[in-house]
């Protein structure tokens, strides 16, 4: 007799943890109010039924939504959700997310393909979602239209927009990633777009960083440093009709790449110092004969109190005269400014110029010829 009732005791705690994890037979009710689990209207049975509304002062359990819930710190849902869930802290749903999620610090859904979390924090997705926004961090396989984090935003796949603060971290994405520092992805079909740096596989877009690029292919890449297995790279020495020279790394893919220069003035020791970035474009390439046009920026100083500043566009024919070693020149249509009021630091032809405003400015015309070896 004593066993029996150990057996039937052991039982009937074994039934009390499965009926939580959702074995029982489900109930629908209209309605769900309380306090904290168990304390509610519907007490220990919660975790078993589907409730259309649902309103808890610190935490609720059940087995599914179907309408509103709000919870003042936490909601826990055994299964699916459908539409509002708005917690205070923290947001479970085990099951399918059909609706929207929002949380003070995390949401989580077992698969969210027709919701969309909103975490002051957190979003965790193991499925798929239209959109997650999070304070901080996003988590999901599948992203289909918008991906916004303060910091980061994982995900396997997204179709749309990822937007970042630091970084994004992806397998493929067909749309945009936008981020503060760094983007990361195999297969890029659209574009990225960083504060830093961009690195892909494989890029059908374009890639638009502060600093660098990084990829197998990308014919498009905009940054000061493009690193692209597919390109190329040219180091060379190049000067202008003012005798300021330049040593140039160019780099980029196929039909785009980045110029950064450092070099100094052989006529002036007023700009001793010299700094260039720019775009360039590959026009013709047939190997023996190239031309590329380029957009520039260029600042000198001496770090003494005396600047100067020439942007414009140049046309650059090249030459092959050995294996690797390119001749070029051509002409350049820029606009100067200097601070010594005079333009004695300029040498071209001079299309317009003024003293007004607090210095020398002009529109002028010049030209840049040099060697260049591609690496």
């Amino acid at each position: 007799m004593e066993k029996t009732k150990r057996f039937l005791r052991i039982a009937y705690l074994v039934l009390a943890n499965l009926l939580p994890l959702g074995l029982a037979a489900q109930q629908i009710h209209p309605a769900h109010v309380g306090f904290l689990y168990p304390l509610s209207t519907q007490g220990t049975f919660s975790p078993q039924n589907i409730n259309y509304f649902s309103l808890h002062a610190l935490s609720g359990i059940s087995a599914g939504e179907r309408g509103l819930a709000i919870y003042g710190l936490a909601g826990i849902i055994k299964g699916d959700a459908e539409g509002l869930q708005v917690a205070g802290l923290l947001n479970l749903t085990e099951g399918s997310l059909q609706g929207v999620q929002i949380a003070g610090l995390v949401n989580r859904a077992g698969a969210a393909s027709d919701g969309v979390q909103v975490g002051g924090l957190i979003n965790f997705n193991q499925g798929t979602t239209p959109v997650q926004i999070g304070g901080l961090y996003n988590s999901s396989r599948k992203v289909g239209a918008l991906e916004a984090a303060g910091l980061l935003n994982a995900t396997d796949s997204s179709e749309g927009l990822q937007v970042a603060g630091l970084a994004n971290l992806t397998e493929s994405i067909s749309g945009i990633q936008v981020a503060g520092l760094i983007n990361l992805a195999d297969e890029v079909n659209g574009s990225q777009i960083a504060g830093l740096i961009n690195r892909a596989r494989v890029v059908r877009g374009v890639q638009l960083a502060g600093l660098i690029n990084i990829a197998d292919s990308s014919d498009y890449p905009i940054g000061i440093i493009n690193l692209i297995k597919t390109g190329e790279k040219r180091l060379g020495m190049g000067i202008d009709e003012n005798m300021s020279t330049m040593l140039h790394f160019r780099s980029g893919g196929t039909k785009l790449y980045g110029i950064i220069g450092l070099g100094t003035n052989l006529r002036d020791a007023q700009l001793a110092y010299g700094f260039e970035s720019g775009l360039g474009v590959i026009l013709l390439n047939s190997g023996v004969f190239r031309m590329d046009m380029e957009a520039f920026g260029l600042f000198m100083t001496d770090f003494e109190g005396s600047e100067y500043t020439k942007s414009g566009v140049r046309l650059l024919p090249n030459v092959r005269i050995g294996h690797r070693l390119y001749l070029y020149g051509g002409p350049s249509l820029h606009f100067i400014y200097d601070e010594d009021h005079n333009g004695n630091h300029s040498s071209g032809l001079e299309m317009w110029k003024s003293y007004r405003w607090g210095g020398y400015r002009s529109l002028e015309a010049g030209f840049t010829a040099g060697l260049q070896l591609r690496l």
